[in-house]
């Protein structure tokens, strides 16, 4: 015999997955690190980033909403216009319980609003778990840095000029389109990696920089390491532009040997 679909059933086991659903992603929200962080390190629990979450959490609340209206209107309807005429008829005589559950409510709703314990006490826990997941070495110069431009992060690091960041983006084969419109985020996700890395290679500063060694007093192995390249490579660069150099020579010899300025000697070594 075949059984006829149960619309009391099937709303009835919505409405509970609904409840288990927002439950979960209200408890991980609630602990869930700030925006300006999980977007920096591209933070992702069981697979969704916080957006993810936060798009779970609202469509099954509407889900709910929807199927209590359904729940009300199309299942319970009869029952619920049974109820009311009856306690027209004879009399509402639940008022305590009516009473005792609109102060409840009124409680609730202005003790949020204006932060009364133990209200706030539970918001000041999440705001400690939601900063617990931060670390003073992952901070990102400015909230929402991940939308800076290279431009504008060249302008935010007080550097001289753009091409410095390009270089070592270069130099860690770090693929990017366009310094003035793509931005961190953005060069990350192609990258697959997170403007968190983006942004320490950028801000890293040579092994030698703290020595105040200048472009002409470094060698060609210096240059290696702050690359990230090999000194035979960088060897051949030179020679393919007839300059003539040897590894533990400086720039600033070079350049002499073949009258050019270390800083030139330096942009071929940078390309």
């Amino acid at each position: 015999m075949k059984m006829k679909f149960s619309w009391r059933a099937f709303i009835s086991f919505g409405l509970s997955w609904a409840i288990l659903v927002l439950l979960v992603s209200g408890v991980i929200l609630y602990v869930a690190p700030p925006g300006r962080y999980a977007h920096w390190v591209n933070w992702e629990l069981a697979g969704l980033s916080k957006e993810g979450w936060q798009a779970i959490h609202t469509l099954f609340s509407l889900a709910f909403i929807v199927l209590s209206i359904f729940h009300l209107f199309s299942v319970n309807w009869k029952s619920f216009v049974s109820y009311l005429k009856s306690k027209t008829t004879k009399g509402f005589n639940k008022k305590k319980e009516l009473i005792f559950s609109i102060v409840a409510v009124l409680v609730f709703f202005f003790g949020t609003v204006f932060s009364i314990p133990p209200f706030q006490t539970v918001m000041d826990l999440g705001e400690t778990a939601t900063n617990s997941w931060e670390k003073t070495e992952e901070r990102a110069p400015v909230p929402h840095a991940e939308l800076l431009t290279l431009a504008e992060l060249a302008h935010q690091l007080d550097m001289e000029s753009v091409d410095e960041i390009t270089r070592k983006l270069d130099s860690h084969k770090i693929a990017f389109n366009d310094i003035h419109t793509q931005n961190l985020q953005e060069i990350a996700g192609v990258n697959n990696t997170t403007p968190l890395e983006i942004y320490e290679i950028i801000a890293r500063k040579p092994a030698n920089q703290g020595q105040g060694m200048g472009v002409g007093r470094k060698t060609i192995e210096d240059f290696a390491k702050e690359l990230n390249k090999s000194t035979d490579e960088l060897m051949q660069m030179l020679e393919k532009n007839n300059i003539d150099a040897k590894p533990t020579e400086t720039l600033r010899t070079i350049g002499e040997n073949n009258s050019l300025p270390p800083r030139d000697v330096y942009k071929i070594l940078s390309e």
